[in-house]
């Protein structure tokens, strides 16, 4: 018997199928040799008695590592994790920079533009040299004042107006571009180039332009916003010779004077930062004005911590960064304090990798953190060896494969 179906024959439809999933299997690699340092790091603030900390490393646009440890306060115990917020001290200076970088690309001013034509009220004891300080004096400490001109005011809370009123009474040691002399109060300059050049205030093009645009979502930049903030740790300050840290209070040092010392993040916010910082974000900044930003200025004579690693070989500034020489190539650096938090961050455009580190007191191990990262990723990651047990000299681990 032969079967008939009358009408149209239901067409079923042909086979879909999901797009392959691509894996990355360098990425996974990395995230599982990143261990052995967790290890290292963890060993580093354990010595050290370090109540809390957060670690976060970038590879090109991926975060490969990011964790807390510790603490966020001694006497609750609540732990660290990757969206407690931390004070970050002069690694706000970072964010100052790169946000001028980010106006100057839109046509507000450019790095060799007088500071007086925006802001007026701006002398120093030498009228000809108070006309010809630049927007790329200030932020590279160049201006030619005495180091740490003010920094006490600062600290004392005075506005950053009432500062730079007085600016005409301290000496000069030198022409501008000729000396560095690390400043808090000049380098706060920067937030009146940018309020005259757009009409809003530097507070306000922080928040809206880098830390929403950048998914930020923990970051702030007022001693309000740290107080309210349900996750952030607590700063702490060493009570004993043997490593024994009491909690201390959030203070309002430095909310004064954001673009020195006055931004508050978590480690998850840095990480979103140091996609920014290696140029894989270019909706909001250009590769080629990082480029500019990160190019040292002026050598530094400084005796600093990592002048003493046998692997730095020179120091300079840029603007809003350090520049070193580690291993023959350069390293974009800056270390931060205030109010008991302690901050390390580093990167290496050119092999696309960053680190940066929040601790909330200020444990020996922060002076070791970025030389141990770097030599690790050098030796364990790039070419597979030695590498460095915490803050001393090498030993040899297994490589990831366990041989």
């Amino acid at each position: 018997m032969i079967l008939q179906f009358k009408g149209t024959p239901t067409k079923i439809p042909e086979a879909t199928f999901p797009a392959p999933v691509v894996v990355d299997s360098a990425l996974i690699q990395l995230k599982y040799d990143l261990q052995a340092f967790r290890s290292l790091f963890e060993q580093g603030i354990t010595d050290c008695r370090c109540p809390g900390a957060a670690l976060v490393i970038v590879k090109d646009t991926s975060i490969v590592f990011v964790e807390g440890f510790g603490t966020r306060n001694v006497r609750n115990n609540d732990p660290v994790d990757e969206h407690t917020v931390f004070r970050l001290g002069s690694l706000s200076k970072g964010f100052a920079a790169v946000t001028a970088g980010m106006l100057v690309e839109q046509g507000y001013f450019d790095w060799d533009d007088k500071v007086k034509n925006f802001y007026p009220e701006f002398k120093l004891k030498s009228q000809e040299q108070t006309e010809r300080i630049e927007i790329r004096h200030i932020l590279s400490h160049t201006t030619g004042l005495i180091r740490h001109a003010y920094t006490n005011l600062i600290e004392e809370g005075w506005s950053i107006d009432k500062i730079a009123a007085i600016l005409n009474e301290v000496d000069l040691v030198s022409e501008e571009g000729k000396t560095f002399a690390y400043q808090n109060a000049t380098y706060s300059l920067i937030e009146k180039v940018i309020g005259e050049s757009t009409g809003k205030e530097y507070q306000e093009i922080l928040e809206n332009e880098v830390f929403r645009k950048c998914g930020m979502t923990d970051a702030s930049c007022t001693y309000e916003g740290m107080k309210e903030t349900y996750d952030k740790s607590m700063p702490h300050a060493l009570v004993s010779r043997n490593y024994v840290y009491n909690n201390t209070r959030i203070t309002r040092k430095y909310y004064n004077s954001i673009s020195s010392g006055g931004v508050n993040a978590s480690a998850y916010d840095m990480g979103q930062w140091l996609k920014v910082l290696l140029g894989n974000r270019p909706d909001i900044i250009r590769n080629e004005t990082l480029s500019h930003i990160f190019q040292p200025v002026i050598k530094t004579h400084e005796r600093r911590f990592y002048d003493s690693w046998k692997e730095t070989s020179g120091s300079w500034y840029a603007m809003g960064w350090r520049i070193l020489a580690f291993h023959n190539r350069q390293i974009a650096y800056h270390g931060g304090y205030v109010n008991g938090y302690r901050s390390e961050i580093a990167l290496d455009r050119e092999n696309g990798i960053g680190i940066c580190v929040l601790f909330n007191a200020s444990c020996d191990y922060a002076k070791w953190t970025i030389r141990d990262f770097f030599n690790f990723y050098d030796t364990q990651i790039a070419a597979p060896g030695k590498m460095l047990i915490a803050g001393k000299e090498s030993a040899t681990l297994p490589s990831s494969n366990g041989t």
